[in-house]
């Protein structure tokens, strides 16, 4: 398959450079995949598919491909290559659910207050500790009711494992079988753990979908709110196409132009102009990061006129002067020429409303005063400038030509994702294979280690950047995309091992890894069943990932291999 280099008669610095090459290409792959699905999510009728079934689907691609390959080819080859595919499944589960997790909790902790809460409300959240004690427990994250049914969920897309591995430990055990025999006689099995597998799968996705409509998938919610803000804040699309379709679905409140009025006043006389609590909460969600960046000049915890006119046009919300003081006399109730934060999400969520309606008039974006003026507008929070810079050719197109656009990248992009893992897991394989070859390291080893840095450096990358914000929300999303990225090598990756096992007559060799994976996830599932983490627990969950290959290798001593 392409491309066709023959790892055997290159030299090291030949192998170290395919090794380089090929991985930095699946992981630009995998980067692909991922940025196509955030692109989904900002398509208000793709949300709900895309969060339960695309993103689980396209996240086991990168392990699944580097399954599949390494049990293709002359059976007897496929028999020693296999090692490599589980090494990939092993390490990648693993991986997920211990370093990058413990680096999470490290990454957004927080101080414990005097009360024993977790100090998620003040601004400075983390002091430098006076001792190892204070170091160690004296911070930590909180572990809400998602990320503990994410662990429950997990345990039981595990239950295959056991299916073949019961039955495979005594035989294995029983030494007197060769791999051909050994095949035959875990055939059976392996087609319950295989229809186990996909039945999991399926419902892993069903579950998440009904989840998902029903609004209570609280992973799905929160990403969607962070994919919604960061393409508002990098101006890749306008407030009015990113948020518009959710704000005007609630059409009973300010249904009529600006009145001479405050909104207040009007609000006070009916019901129907009050903010539905979940309009309001999303908005709060997504727009308080914006509200602090233009906040400048006081900074004093309120927006003046001229602020506001810059915010709306760098989000391309063309506005006059004429219309932000109609905004002003609506929504400044105390008259004194600035707009506090809650008043902002009003006058916000009108202006959005509005614009996507068509009944704001447009203003020509050529003044140039106020994006010169908006240059020097930066996030007082560092981390927010790490943000990858997303494309902005869609903000200043009309709603529907952004949500159309919006649609062919994100095809693009998970197409061009995938054809790329399918093109260069062979030899990704292949080159594991010689580097263990090389090495005298068995191959399993070269990729439990290698694989998971290539195959899910997206996750991790996401999983970092969602923790260092250090919010419950953000530590949410940061835990449950590691809880799926592993629950799909629970199902998917499976599913081809035991296809591949079922089908190919290949013989599982593999009970002490298996233990292992089982061994890390109840683990895990455990500790999460903790209303806090601390930097104490993070240690031990960091040191899952060395221990679970001393495991594998006192197991594989003791005959379970």
């Amino acid at each position: 398959m392409f491309p066709s280099i023959d790892v055997s008669d290159v030299g090291t610095s030949g192998l170290l450079w395919l090794l380089g090459s090929y991985g930095y290409v699946l992981y630009t792959a995998s980067h692909f995949i991922q940025s196509g699905s955030d692109l989904l999510l900002l398509v208000p009728a793709m949300a709900g598919l895309v969060g339960s079934c695309v993103l689980p689907l396209f996240a086991a691609i990168p392990d699944g491909a580097i399954m599949l390959f390494s049990g293709l080819g002359d059976i007897e080859i496929a028999q020693e290559s296999l090692a490599v595919g589980v090494g990939a499944l092993a390490g990648s589960t693993i991986m997920v659910l211990t370093i990058p997790w413990a680096l999470s909790i490290y990454g957004g902790r927080v101080d414990f207050e005097h009360s024993g809460e977790l100090n998620y409300k003040t601004k400075h959240k983390l002091k430098i500790p006076e001792s190892l004690e204070e170091m160690l427990f004296g911070s930590g994250v909180e572990v809400n009711h998602a990320v503990k049914s994410g662990g429950n969920m997990l345990l039981l897309t595990a239950v295959p494992y056991l299916l073949i591995q019961i039955p495979a430990s005594y035989l294995v055990r029983g030494g007197d079988e060769d791999n051909e025999d050994l095949g035959l006689s875990e055939r059976n099995w392996s087609l319950t753990a295989l229809i186990m597998s996909l039945t999991g799968f399926f419902g892993y996705l069903l579950y998440q979908f009904i989840k998902s409509t029903s609004g209570n998938d609280v992973y799905k919610n929160l990403l969607r709110e962070a994919v919604t803000q960061k393409a508002i804040v990098e101006g890749m699309l306008s407030l009015s196409v990113a948020l518009g379709e959710f704000v005007a679905q609630s059409d009973e409140w300010i249904n009529s132009e600006i009145s001479n009025e405050p909104y207040c006043q009007l609000a006070s006389k009916s019901k129907n102009l009050a903010m539905p609590s979940e309009v309001y909460n999303k908005l709060l969600h997504i727009l308080n990061p914006i509200f602090i960046k233009y906040d400048r000049d006081p900074k004093d915890g309120m927006l003046n006129k001229q602020e506001m006119h810059f915010m709306f046009r760098d989000l391309h919300e063309n506005i006059s002067d004429t219309q932000i003081n109609n905004l002003f006399h609506q929504f400044d109730i105390d008259r004194d020429g600035r707009i506090s934060f809650e008043e902002f999400i009003y006058a916000t969520a009108f202006v959005i409303k509005k614009s996507y309606q068509g009944k704001l008039t447009p203003v020509p974006s050529d003044e140039s005063s106020s994006n010169q003026q908006l240059s020097s507008f930066s996030y007082e929070d560092g981390d927010e400038g790490e943000m990858e810079e997303m494309p902005r050719d869609l903000a200043e197109q009309r709603p529907e030509k952004q949500q159309r656009a919006i649609k062919w990248r994100a095809v693009g992009l998970l197409v061009l994702g995938t054809a790329l893992i399918l093109l260069f897991s062979d030899p990704m394989v292949l080159v594991f294979g010689e580097i263990a070859t090389r090495t005298g390291i068995p191959p399993f080893y070269v990729s439990f280690v290698l694989a998971p840095l290539i195959s899910n450096a997206p996750e991790i990358f996401a999983s970092q950047y969602y923790a260092r914000k250090k919010t419950r929300r953000s530590m949410t999303i940061a835990f449950t995309t590691l809880q799926g990225s592993a629950a799909m090598n629970n199902t998917v990756c499976l599913s081809i091992f035991m296809g591949l096992v079922h089908f190919r007559g290949i013989a599982w060799n593999y009970s002490a890894e298996t233990m292992s994976i089982l061994a890390v996830e109840i683990i895990l599932a455990i500790m999460t069943r903790k209303r806090v983490l601390n930097v104490a627990d993070a240690c031990i969950i960091a040191l899952f990932f060395p221990l679970s290959l001393l495991l594998i290798v006192i197991f594989e001593s003791l005959g379970y291999s």
